[in-house]
């Protein structure tokens, strides 16, 4: 494995870590602000970071033939993404809800073979089912006791929306990724789906960020620096360097790390369940990501 391709993968494993770790202070925030004002909040402090940072390294010249590409990214991607996980989880129990963004890398892959030519192979389709069926078991007993209750459809369309974006979001990004840097590319795209974020709040944003205690000021960090910025921009650097599909792949870490989150930092019961699903989806991951470089090894050794 050639050295770029190994900062690639580590830097989404980094990246997945990262968000994975996020879901527990997007509830706590959440909680206390409301989902779209948690929103607002973080795309405000996002909004002045970026445009700081791109003053400073003077990369916000966007040729004129990429703006389309990164209005398409910034727009239905970043900010049809957020807004839409946002509502749908509102509205449908959390382990159905994460089952049903579990589509969301073979959105990737299908729109990465439509639009990039990128090959749909065997190896990829293997790991994305290992992976669903690793999040059935790890999830099992959410979705046996929420499935008691009627589940919303539209809950589940916005899910099925904010998947959707982040497919749009890594497609429409992909080509901009060989012409421009992977922090100029998420700050860009930020600052485009910035007033779309900052606008839904339903109350005014001195009074939000007045409410915040230290605690809360220390998660409204961590989301906006660590996971936004950071996140983000180690997401852009992978799918950069790796093609669309692999990339989505990694996207199974998260609920593995999101339940490691929850047993770390809110004591959460780590139950035969969580093993074994958080087993299998790292066994989809791997299959997809080195099922082939593997087999190879296998034939010649």
């Amino acid at each position: 494995m050639n050295s770029t391709k190994t900062r690639a993968i580590l830097a989404l494993i980094l990246a997945m870590l990262f968000w994975g770790f996020s879901s527990v202070f997007m509830r706590t925030l959440a909680l206390a602000l409301s989902h779209e004002n948690s929103l607002a909040v973080r795309y405000l402090c996002l909004t002045v970071i970026n445009v700081i940072a791109l003053a400073w390294l003077g990369t916000w010249r966007i040729p004129r033939a990429d703006w389309p590409r990164f209005l398409v990214a910034g727009v239905a991607g970043m900010a049809g993404y957020n807004w839409f996980v946002n509502a749908g989880f509102q509205l449908v129990p959390a382990g159905i809800g994460t089952l049903v963004t579990m589509s969301e890398p073979l959105m990737i892959a299908i729109l990465a073979a439509m639009l990039l030519g990128e090959k749909l192979t065997r190896w990829v389709l293997l790991g994305v089912a290992i992976a669903i069926a690793g999040a059935v078991v790890l999830f099992w007993p959410n979705i046996s006791s929420e499935t008691e209750t009627a589940v919303s459809p539209l809950g589940i369309f916005y899910l099925f929306l904010c998947c959707i974006g982040w497919a749009i979001y890594s497609i429409a990004t992909k080509p901009l990724l060989a012409r421009h840097d992977s922090y100029t590319v998420t700050a860009i795209t930020m600052l485009i789906a910035a007033p779309i974020m900052i606008g839904a709040a339903s109350e005014p944003l001195p009074s939000l960020f007045a409410r915040l205690d230290l605690r809360q000021w220390a998660e409204a960090a961590y989301l906006v620096l660590v996971t936004g910025l950071g996140g983000t921009m180690l997401w852009n650097y992978g799918a950069k360097h790796l093609s669309s599909t692999a990339a989505a792949t990694f996207l199974y870490l998260i609920p593995v790390v999101a339940v490691a989150a929850g047993a770390l930092v809110l004591g959460e019961a780590i139950t035969v369940h969580v093993v074994a699903g958080g087993l299998l989806m790292l066994a989809g991951v791997a299959a997809a990501q080195f099922g082939p470089s593997f087999m190879t090894r296998l034939r010649e050794g």
